[in-house]
């Protein structure tokens, strides 16, 4: 078959319009087709990172409130201010109970910015025996919460079988 052949000429024009043909498919279809799939994948892709950022997000303020609960809770372990003449009553009362005689009691108010507390020390002179004290000291330890012993200062007068003891407490209270 020659060039010149009309049924050649034919072939080549049947060839050409389905080339041609193809050539429109794919940039009339396709590549609108592929350009809407790339754009969906890259709105999927942000929508998928917008999700994590909140969960992230979510997970942060809940450890946030988690944290917030918990100190809530830790202050509510503090007396109240208004309570400081009861915790002093308080510890006299368990003072007199071990049979421990106690002539004077001094407090000194401070603020502590930081935790939102405030702090009583307290002066308290204590007269006993080396037992009864030791178990006043026990008790007070167990108080520890929001109780500190700072200072112990142990005076035993000669000839007599009492100690005089000069406590300093810290009591914290919000």
């Amino acid at each position: 078959m020659s060039v010149t052949d009309p049924r050649a000429r034919r072939l080549w024009w049947a060839a050409a319009a389905l080339l041609l043909a193809n050539g429109l498919v794919l940039a009339l279809l396709l590549l609108p087709a592929r350009d809407q799939r790339l754009q969906q994948e890259n709105q999927l892709l942000d929508l998928q990172r917008r999700i994590r950022a909140l969960q992230r997000e979510g997970q942060s303020s809940e450890v946030l409130l988690i944290a917030f609960r918990e100190i809530e809770e830790f202050a509510q372990g503090y007396p109240r201010r208004a309570d400081l003449v009861g915790v002093i009553g308080r510890l006299t009362t368990l003072a007199r109970s071990l049979a421990v005689e106690v002539p004077a009691v001094e407090y000194r108010p401070s603020d502590v910015k930081e935790a939102g507390l405030t702090k009583v020390t307290l002066l308290m002179g204590v007269e006993g025996t080396y037992g009864k004290v030791r178990r006043l000291l026990y008790e007070l330890e167990g108080m520890r919460r929001h109780l500190v012993i700072e200072r112990v200062s142990l005076r035993d007068p000669k000839g007599t079988s009492q100690l005089q003891v000069q406590l300093q407490l810290a009591v914290y209270l919000r």
